[in-house]
């Protein structure tokens, strides 16, 4: 919440005092190094995985399985029916859904007492469905007048590297560098955490910019918001459900809830309307503020544990 709100304080700053007008290349410059920030986050998620066990879950196959059908079915939809009223709100739920689960929910997920290595094989794995399908469906209602092939190439160009390489990178430095993989294990633990702080900090600004330039009706606006809170909550409860069956409720909760939406935007903006971003910035907001609860309710759970001489659940 102190990231939200502090990015909120900072874009309310440029907006209205002309005299910090000389700064904003330097915020700029700040926005543009986010991939790579997202990449150190990614490599430290993926260096955390312990391959002996990586064992597949139920729900980690089910949740992939979601999180890319629902993109394409929306895709088809708007392909074959030719939908215009409502469009950038499809390509926004579009966006939302396809989105993979962030690197930052393995930290969150151990915070909250859940499963972290398990979460952490979900990422690679949700990734990877991302890097694979996005090139697939996005041509479907790609406003360019390129072959399928062409847009398909173009599209994985651009996606692949930068899901891939950090996941290349850790294995690497895994398997060949054992004493640096042992260093970053040791010495890295909570800094995936401050990252993901970071990166919410600096979107949030990006967000309520995206909203004030909007080229689109206030109406839109508002259904945008009220979408994407329904779309995070949904997302969060049916997560929990699916995991419910295998006692992996917090894990899967998040990996299904907590989207890495930065990518989410970067993709909106590089292939569809980038007005569809601002769907991806308003479920940052909301998933980070259910995060907040969810992080404050587990802490209170902590203490009321420790104060009966119990263990607090864990997964």
């Amino acid at each position: 919440m102190i990231a939200i709100f502090s990015g909120l304080l900072v874009f309310l700053m440029f907006h209205f005092i002309d005299a910090l007008n000389p700064l904003k290349p330097a915020a700029y410059a700040v926005s543009k190094s986010l991939p790579y920030v997202l990449f150190a986050i990614l490599f430290l998620a993926f260096i955390k995985i312990k391959f002996k066990e990586m064992k597949p879950r139920a729900w980690h196959l089910i949740n992939v399985i979601f999180q890319v059908a629902s993109c394409a079915t929306i895709a088809l939809y708007i392909h074959y029916f030719d939908v215009v009223d409502d469009s950038l709100i499809l390509l926004g739920l579009m966006v939302a859904f396809i989105t993979p689960t962030a690197a930052s929910a393995s930290v969150i997920t151990g915070k909250l007492g859940g499963n972290e290595s398990t979460l952490t094989t979900y990422i690679m794995l949700s990734n990877l469905a991302a890097a694979i399908f996005i090139p697939i469906i996005f041509p479907l209602v790609s406003k360019q007048d390129l072959p399928f092939i062409d847009e398909f190439l173009k599209i994985s160009f651009k996606v692949f590297p930068m899901i891939v390489f950090p996941l290349v990178t850790a294995i690497v430095i895994r398997v060949f560098f054992k004493k640096l993989h042992q260093f970053l294990l040791t010495h890295t633990k909570d800094l995936g955490f401050y990252l993901w702080a970071f990166i919410i900090f600096v979107l949030s600004a990006q967000t309520f910019a995206y909203v004030a330039h909007a080229q689109c009706s206030n109406q839109t606006l508002i259904l945008m918001a009220l979408v994407s809170m329904i779309c995070s909550i949904c997302m969060f409860a049916l997560g929990k459900l699916i995991g419910q069956f295998e006692k992996q409720r917090i894990s899967s909760g998040q990996a299904l809830g907590q989207k890495n939406n930065l990518f989410g935007i970067w993709v909106a903006v590089s292939f569809l309307d980038p007005t569809t971003s601002i769907l991806s910035g308003g479920l940052i907001l909301w998933q980070n503020v259910i995060n907040a609860y969810q992080m404050w309710y587990r802490e209170r759970l902590v203490n009321k544990s420790k104060a009966q001489g119990v263990e607090p659940y864990q997964e």
